[in-house]
Formats: C-alpha cells, sequence, structure tokens
C-alpha cells in the first residue's frame, strides 16, 4: 500500500470470499448456495430485474456473470476473439506483472478456462507459454489478482449504497381514508406530511402507500442520528437512486468529484436537473424519521441537519415529497396526523389474528395502549405467546410504554431468539439474513420485533433497538459489535466494519482497515460518517503506527466537509520528526489548510518544507536501484512510486502552464500543456487528460487558430461524456464559447454558451455562469443585438464574480461605442482596463487601452489616444497577436496622420 503507512498485506475478509468463490467459480448452483456474495443482500443491485423467486443456481450464475464482467475491466479492452489472438498478447501481458491485463491472466487460467484449460494447477507456471515464475510466485500473483478483482467488483456491485426498500404490511386498520387522501395528493405532485407518536404507524402507513403505487418509483430515506444525517450520505443516495432510474447528471458529479462535495449549490441544482425529467410525476421522495431535525430554537440545529431541512424545502413543488415524523417540521400541501386506532378497529385488528376481542377487553387495550399500533401488536405477540388475554391486558395496564410489555415478551423468547435480537440491537441499518439462524429469525418476524425488506436484509425495529441495546452490559455489548465488524467485513462495507471495531475496543484494527480503504469508502460517500468514528477514536488508545494513521485520516475528511479550522488546529498539535510518504502528507495537507484560511505565508512554508522532504526521498531512490540487481523478488511498491514521481511532474507541468499562460508566455505554456497531456496519458487519467485538453483549447482560442482550439476542446467533451461528468462538460462549452468569441464565430459562440450560461445559472454556480455570460454579451454586440449584448452584460455584473467584470464592462463600453456615446464608452473601457490590470488579467489589458486609445482619438485627445494605443501594441507584441498588432499599428498611424494634418491646418 500506499502513503508510507504499512499493515499486514493479505487477503481480508471479503476478499478470501471472493478467493473461495472463485475456487467454485464453474459450479453455479454451488455457488449460490454457499457464497455470502451470491446472497440477496450483496447482489441486490443485480438481482433487480430477476424473475421471483431467486434459485440458488440464479444467484450464481449473476454472481459469476457480475465476477467476469468486473475481471473483463481489468483487461482495459474488448478481449480476443480467439485462443491464437490472446496467446499472440500472452507474450506482451507477461512482461508487465503487476498490470490489471496481467491479473486477469491470472484468472483466466485459474477460473474461467476462456481461452487455456490447463489440466492441472500447476501447469500454469510449469508451462513456459503459460506465466513465468514459481508455485510460490503463482499463489502470490492469484492474491494480487483476487485484490484488483475485488475493487473493482465492489465498484459493480456497490453493496455498501443500499436503497431501502420497506416491506408493506399485510393488513392496514384504521387508516383507510388517509391512505387514499396521501395517494391522492402524491398524484398531483403534492407534498405530504404525516405526523404522530412513535408507534402510531406513519411508517406501516407510507409503506403501504409505496407498493399501492406500484408504477411510480420511490427514494426512501429514513434518518439515523450519527450514521446518516449528513447531506454527502443523503445526497449519494439520492444520486444513486436518480442514476438508477435514468438521470445521472448527480450521480456523475459525485463520482467525478471522487466523493467530495465541494460545492453543495452545484450538487442541489444537479439534483434539481435530475428531477425536471420526472414531471410526469413517475417518482417520489419519502424522507422518515424527520423528528431528529426538529428544534424549538433553530439556532440550535446542527449545521449538517440544517443543510438536509433547506434541501428538503427546496424539493417542494418538483417532486411529490412524502415527510413522517413525530411532529410537523417542513411545511406542506397536505398534512395528516395519526392518533392511533380507535375501539372497533383494535377489535377488527385483533379478529384478523384469529383472536376474538370483545368491546371491554377492546375500551380497556385502547385506555392503556392510546391505541398505539406498536403497543397492541406487542401486547398481541404477549397474548399469542401466552395464551391469555387477560395477561397481555395486564402486561399494558401496569405501566404504560413499550418496555413492560418488551420485558414481559422476552421471557416468552427462547435463548435463540432473545441472542438473535441482541445482536441485531449493535446494527445501525439493515444486516444481511442469510448470516442469522432462520428460525429464530422467522419467529421475531412473526412477532413483529424484526422486520424484512425485500432485499435480503433485516433489522431490529428502530423502537426496540435502543431498549435492548440499553440493557447489553458493556462486555456483551462490545463483544457484539467485534462479531458485527466481521458481518459488514465480509461484504465490504469498511466503514461499518470500522465503527464496530471502534465500539468493540478494537481502535487499531478500525484504523488499520479503514486506512487503505479510506479513497474506496470516500467514493461511496461515508466521508460524514467515517469522521464520526474516526473523531471518536482516541489517539492514546492507538500504536505508533495507527496514530499517524488516524492523523492523516482526520486531516483528510475535516479537508473534505470544508472544515479547515479543525483540520489545521488538529495537525498543529502533531509533530513527526520523520522522514516519510505520510510526512508529505500531512505538509501538504497542513499547506492546504493554511491556504484556505488565509495564510499564504504560512502555507507557503508547509509548502516548502514538504518539498524538502521530496526531495531527500528522492534522494534515495539510487539506493533502491543499486539492491535490485541483488533481490529477484518483484517491488511492487517500487512502480508505484514511479506513479507517483509521474503524477508528480504532471502536476508541475500543468502549473507551470498555468503560469505562463496568465503572463503572456503562449509559447512556452503550450509546451507545458503538451508535457502534462503526455504524462496523464501515461497515467491513463482521464480526468487529467480532459484538463489539459480544456487548457490547450483555451490557449489556442487566445491565440486565434480556431481549428486546434475546437479540435482540444472536442477531446475534452468527449473524455467528459464518456466519464459521465456534466459540470466539466459545461465548463468545456464555457471555455468553446469562449474560442469562438476570439476566432470571430459568434453565432456558434451564442448556440453553444447559451445552454451552458443557464446551466450555470439553474446550479447556482456565479463564477462560470458570469464567464460564459461575458462571452455572450461580447458575441451579440459583434452580430449587431446592442440590446442583448447590454442585457447580458448587465447580468454578468449581477452575478457578482469579480473576475468577470472587466468583461462586462468592456462589452458595455463597446455598446456605447456604437451607439458614439463617447463619454459612456470612455468611462466602461477605463472601468475594464482598472479591473483587469487588478485581476492581473495583461491580455484583457490590451484590448481595453487599444478601445481607449480609439474613444480618445474620436474625443480629441491626441496624447491620451498615442499612449493606451502604444501600451496596447507592446502587449499585442508580446502575446504574438500579430492581427491585432497590426489593428494597432494602423489606429497609431491614423492618429498621428490626423495629427499631422491638425498641424498643418
Amino acid at each position: 500500500m500506499t502513503d508510507g503507512y504499512r499493515i499486514d498485506v493479505s487477503l481480508n475478509p471479503f476478499e478470501k470470499r471472493l478467493k473461495q468463490a472463485l475456487k467454485v467459480y464453474n459450479k453455479p448452483e454451488r455457488l449460490g448456495k454457499e457464497s455470502p456474495l451470491a446472497s440477496a443482500y450483496v447482489l441486490s443491485h443485480a438481482l433487480r430485474d430477476v424473475p421471483r423467486p431467486v434459485s440458488d443456481s440464479m444467484r450464481g450464475e449473476i454472481l459469476r456473470r457480475e465476477i467476469r464482467l468486473a475481471a473483463t475491466e481489468l483487461w482495459g479492452a474488448a478481449l480476443p476473439e480467439s485462443k491464437e489472438a490472446m496467446q499472440e498478447l500472452l507474450y506482451t501481458v507477461r512482461q508487465d506483472p503487476d498490470s490489471q491485463p496481467y491479473a486477469y491472466i491470472v484468472l483466466e487460467l485459474r477460473c474461467f478456462n476462456g481461452y487455456f484449460q490447463p489440466h492441472r494447477t500447476s501447469d500454469i507456471w510449469e508451462q513456459a507459454h503459460l506465466l513465468p515464475g514459481s508455485k510460490s510466485q503463482h499463489y502470490r500473483d492469484f492474491d494480487v489478482a483476487v485484490k484488483q478483482l475485488g475493487q473493482v467488483l465492489l465498484q459493480r456491485l456497490r453493496p455498501a449504497l443500499r436503497l431501502e426498500h420497506p416491506v408493506p404490511v399485510e393488513n392496514l386498520i384504521g387508516y383507510e381514508a388517509q391512505l387514499d387522501g396521501v395517494i391522492a395528493a402524491l398524484q398531483q405532485g403534492q407534498s405530504v406530511a404525516i405526523t404522530g407518536a412513535g408507534g402510531t404507524g406513519k411508517t406501516s402507513l407510507a409503506s403501504l402507500i409505496v407498493h399501492t403505487l406500484q408504477d411510480v418509483s420511490t427514494f426512501w430515506y429514513t434518518l439515523r442520528p450519527t450514521f446518516n444525517d449528513n447531506m454527502n450520505s443523503l445526497l449519494f443516495a439520492l444520486g444513486y437512486f436518480l442514476h438508477d432510474q435514468g438521470a445521472s447528471n448527480l450521480w456523475q458529479y459525485l463520482v467525478a468529484a471522487d466523493g467530495a462535495i465541494s460545492d453543495l449549490n452545484i450538487a442541489s441544482g444537479l439534483l434539481r436537473q435530475d428531477l425536471m425529467l420526472f414531471q410526469d410525476r413517475s417518482i417520489f421522495l419519502c424522507f422518515d424519521e424527520l423528528e431528529y431535525l426538529y428544534t424549538p430554537d433553530p439556532t440550535f440545529i446542527t449545521p449538517a441537519r440544517a443543510q438536509i431541512l433547506e434541501l428538503i424545502e427546496g424539493l417542494r413543488g418538483s417532486v411529490p415529497l412524502l415527510l413522517l415524523s413525530q411532529r410537523p417540521v417542513v411545511e406542506v400541501d397536505h398534512h395528516i396526523e395519526l392518533a392511533g386506532l380507535e375501539q372497533d378497529s383494535i377489535q377488527h385488528l385483533w379478529h384478523l389474528h384469529d383472536c376474538p376481542l370483545d368491546a371491554t377487553d377492546a375500551q380497556q387495550l385502547y385506555t392503556y395502549t392510546g391505541g398505539n399500533p406498536r403497543l397492541l401488536m406487542l401486547c398481541l405477540a404477549l397474548h399469542l405467546g401466552e395464551g391469555s388475554l387477560s395477561q397481555a391486558i395486564s402486561a399494558a395496564s401496569t405501566t404504560s410504554g413499550l418496555l413492560p410489555i418488551l420485558h414481559r415478551l422476552w421471557r416468552r423468547l427462547n435463548s435463540d431468539e432473545r441472542r438473535l435480537l441482541q445482536r441485531l440491537s449493535v446494527f445501525r441499518s439493515m444486516t444481511p439474513e442469510d448470516v442469522w439462524d432462520a428460525a429464530a429469525l422467522q419467529a421475531l418476524v412473526k412477532l413483529r420485533l424484526v422486520s424484512r425488506d425485500s432485499h435480503g436484509g433485516v433489522s431490529l425495529l428502530p423502537a426496540l433497538r435502543e431498549i435492548v441495546l440499553d440493557e447489553l452490559s458493556t462486555e456483551l455489548r462490545a463483544e457484539l459489535h467485534r462479531e458485527a465488524a466481521v458481518v459488514r467485513l465480509e461484504r465490504a462495507e469498511y466503514t461499518s466494519t470500522a465503527y464496530h471495531l471502534w465500539k468493540g475496543d478494537q481502535e487499531n484494527k478500525a484504523v488499520q482497515l479503514w486506512f487503505p480503504q479510506r479513497k474506496h469508502e470516500i467514493l461511496r460517500g461515508e466521508i460524514d460518517t467515517a469522521l464520526a468514528v474516526f473523531e471518536g477514536i482516541s489517539r492514546h488508545r492507538l500504536g505508533r503506527q495507527e496514530r499517524k494513521a488516524l492523523d492523516i485520516i482526520r486531516a483528510e475528511l475535516h479537508q473534505l466537509v470544508g472544515q479547515f479550522r479543525q483540520g489545521l488546529m488538529h495537525l498543529e498539535r502533531i509533530d513527526w520528526q520523520e522522514q516519510s510518504e505520510a510526512s508529505i502528507r500531512i505538509q501538504l495537507l497542513r499547506g492546504e489548510f493554511q491556504e484556505a484560511l488565509g495564510f499564504p505565508e504560512a502555507a507557503l512554508n508547509s509548502y516548502t518544507e514538504g518539498s524538502r522532504l521530496v526531495a531527500r526521498l528522492l534522494g534515495q531512490i539510487t539506493r533502491f536501484h543499486q539492491r535490485r540487481g541483488l533481490l529477484y523478488l518483484r517491488q511492487r511498491e517500487l512502480s508505484q512510486s514511479w506513479q507517483e514521481i509521474h503524477h508528480a511532474e504532471y502536476e508541475i507541468h500543468l502549473l507551470r502552464g498555468f503560469v505562463q499562460e496568465e503572463e503572456g508566455r503562449y509559447s512556452e505554456a503550450l509546451v507545458s500543456y503538451q508535457n502534462a497531456l503526455v504524462l496523464a496519458q501515461h497515467l491513463d487519467d482521464d480526468a487529467n487528460s480532459a484538463l489539459v485538453e480544456r487548457q490547450l483549447a483555451a490557449l489556442f482560442g487566445r491565440q486565434q487558430n480556431l481549428a486546434l482550439a475546437v479540435q482540444h476542446a472536442n477531446q475534452a467533451l468527449a473524455i467528459y461524456e464518456r466519464i459521465g461528468d456534466r459540470v466539466n462538460l459545461e465548463k468545456v462549452r464555457c471555455n468553446l464559447a469562449f474560442i469562438y468569441v476570439q476566432t470571430s464565430q459568434f453565432a456558434s459562440a451564442i448556440d453553444t454558451g447559451v445552454p451552458a450560461y443557464e446551466f450555470f445559472k439553474y446550479i447556482h454556480d456565479p463564477y462560470f455562469a458570469a464567464s460564459t455570460g461575458a462571452n455572450i454579451a461580447e458575441a451579440y454586440f459583434e452580430l449587431g443585438d446592442l440590446d442583448n449584448a447590454q442585457r447580458y452584460a448587465f447580468e454578468v455584473l449581477d452575478l457578482d464574480a469579480r473576475h468577470t467584470y472587466p468583461y462586462a464592462y468592456f462589452t458595455l463600453g463597446q455598446v456605447k461605442r456604437a451607439q458614439q456615446a463617447w463619454n459612456e464608452a470612455e468611462m466602461h473601457f477605463s472601468e475594464s482596463m482598472q479591473l483587469a490590470q487588478q485581476n492581473e488579467d495583461l491580455y484583457l489589458v490590451a484590448y481595453a487601452r487599444q478601445a481607449l486609445g480609439d474613444i480618445y482619438a474620436k474625443m480629441g485627445s491626441q496624447e491620451a489616444a498615442r499612449m493606451q494605443l502604444t501600451e496596447a501594441l507592446l502587449l499585442f507584441r508580446q502575446f504574438n497577436l500579430e492581427s491585432e498588432s497590426k489593428k494597432t499599428e494602423e489606429l497609431l498611424a491614423d492618429l498621428k496622420q490626423s495629427s499631422v494634418l491638425y498641424t498643418h491646418s
């Protein structure tokens, strides 16, 4: 692994499960029956369109399909069509044992046998035409291949991204009228709130609504404090749901952003844009347990919960909403309050379970339960267990509430059922059904103590969970958390595993496990959940290496959630006196925090110290080369180090290009960008390649080389289209509009720019909206549409993006010049030049000076005109803009001629 922190490189439990599955890959029925990876819990997304019931053999076949598709991604291209074609490629692949295609070949030989069918496993290393190396090397290669396959398989299956799927109640008693009213309101696109005390049946009513509206896809999100009550978790769940429905703007943004939502305005805007695709009301959103967002005093609500509340409020009108809570939280179109079941409904409920109830007993139950369906169902379960109605009613009447009934019912459970309740109580969300004792689970489901979803998950009812958990001893609770960690880890739910290890007094293991997996977990939207876990771990309980890893984890997570001050304060309390890659990472994070907080000098010092560490570490590479010749072991970490070096070189070339372009040294900037592009392509990094293509397009646009500018812009567009990055796609269109303006393709600039402008306004991104609007304003001016030019220029100023002020003022100056309003034109051009100078935008300064020279000449201010035109000419020559240089020379010549004529006259 990287980052200078090493743990055991053996397979983790998930990878071991995958390895076991690969060993029986060609036996689908056995695979479906034995492997946890073939369970409905793990395969839930892949099983979505499979007819029910799903057999063991079918689940095994689907897991085989997903494994094979994941392995094909390792190959990285279309697989050869024949054994002979694969044989020709085999020699090349063998040269790079660290590559993913090599991993595919290992899997092909050991498991798939699509091209080669070794008679014995030993043929793989003993036959010269297959793979080189020894038996031990092959087994190591197989483990490495399993690790690489596991990462890709997780990206396909995403078992940690489980959308909630409530199971409908069998019978709805007492709320029939409310059911019809809510359905009618949702079908009209309204927002509906269902409120009531805990246990009154809000979730049951909502789940029945979901299954009644079979033609409508439902997003269901239950708010759980410290687990998912944050915007990262909510947006990832929403993004994944909408992506599954065919609207992928938000999801692609989250993936392209590497899991870090840097701008909630953009994310919220993309969410609204996705929802616009469902104006036919073919989806609705349901949010449960929203009482956690309620506070009598709004000043006490946490920022994370305030963001969720603002998001939900902002969704009203754009999509049907169903909001469940114990009290009103958000203003809605339609509000229903559930007060519990009346006496006749109680009698009906018990009658459905073959338990006749007379009016007197029904009245007594109503008196002591308040008609609360949850309490009534527990009383019913107690009655079914004890066979005595009077004892059930007596249990309810002694003390009001859930606890006494549950205590009495607890005594009726057998030891397996009680232990299962305890085990489930430590989980904060659905757990895989296949883990638990089937008989005990079925008994608890029948008693309504445990609920199932339709995707292989089970959970203890939330109201019961806290009661059972509170009554566990400290030792038993820790033991059950350790058991839960194994369940989560075998299914690659690493953040949940870390949580259980932390609660199970195994903090060292929590850090060891999560540190190498942190990038993958961040990509799953686990930032806030992980931060809550690792903020709770004490450094003093950790080993030396684990403390270092924890420091990096905390700092990175603080950075990702925008908590720069907290992150910097944390880093300032640690001091690593060592040379390591981890130390470099700490220096980089420290500098980034300081820069974000407005301390540029301190940031420069941190970056300088980090650079010195890098230089000292790079100086040690020669010693590795000297030792390398003495060893036959392949050093995989060394190849990764070279990858990091190439990444660093890429960043340096790109930064150099930025600076050179800003200074007007376009020829040098071109060389820097081209070097960066070569490195990005060598690293097979689409995002970085697209970024350089964008910079090259803009650079060629400045140089008025339309053909190359459009070529590079289209290459960037193609990459962003392929990887699904909508935001950067529109940014390229913004750049393309600029290019068309610079090359006098004004109609194309408007056609390209207006949709991008509307997109950036819609998602509340003022920077790019203003940039695009400024180009549109200029294009309209050049086409002679002065009204639209002026309108867009004023809109740009209203967007309050300082970097575009000089461009908007420049266009306003052009409009006034065209109208021969010389004084107003001079005012706007002067404002444009001054602001461009403040922004160090010498490119626009040159044009503003040229325009001012022209205006001063028309106003008869010869000396002022000559000064401005002379300065403009120097800048245009510096930028190698021959056409503008020639135009400025002509203006100076005209000025000189008019001066001579004036003198003679």
